[in-house]
């Protein structure tokens, strides 16, 4: 079985057999050969350290272990993919009123980008007081902890 979230498309949760030896039966394998566990593995390579029994307690438990320390971390930092619709259809088209009427382009990004700052402001120190580590707030907007740090450290520490 497929475990799958629409927030993260590159990301595929499968419970792998474990074979005899240790090793993962591959995903296309037919089954044939005994098997004695279960471990929960992404299409990301990510793979668990815990194996479960080869009982179908072991499969859901398997699982369990995808959604909640692989995918449910991820699927926290992932935008909402009916967002990420909504922000590309917006890109498009103020490429095309830059095109048409580059001075109203240039009204409107300027809107955006006094509201985008707060937002973003917002958004860190909120990041920061849930627990979330310079690397993380980093790793999030593409850039490294301590350009986050210096970047947001009086907006995102303060009381």
């Amino acid at each position: 079985m497929t475990l799958k979230s629409p927030d993260l498309p590159d990301h595929e949760g499968f419970v792998a057999p474990v074979l005899p030896g240790g090793e993962l039966a591959p995903s296309s394998s037919s089954f044939t050969r005994d098997f004695v566990g279960y471990q929960a593995t992404c299409s990301c390579g990510w793979t668990d350290g815990r194996r479960y029994p080869a009982t179908p307690e072991g499969t859901k438990e398997a699982e369990y272990r995808w959604w909640s320390r692989h995918a449910g971390p991820l699927s926290m930092a992932a935008p909402p993919s009916w967002l990420v619709i909504k922000s590309d259809l917006l890109c498009q088209q103020i490429v095309g009123l830059t095109a048409d009427r580059p001075l109203a382009a240039l009204t409107l990004l300027s809107q955006v980008e006094s509201w985008q700052r707060t937002l973003l402001d917002q958004a860190v120190a909120a990041a920061r007081q849930n627990g979330s580590s310079w690397a993380e707030v980093g790793e999030a907007m593409g850039i490294s902890k301590q350009s986050a740090h210096e970047r947001f450290r009086d907006h995102a520490d303060s009381p």
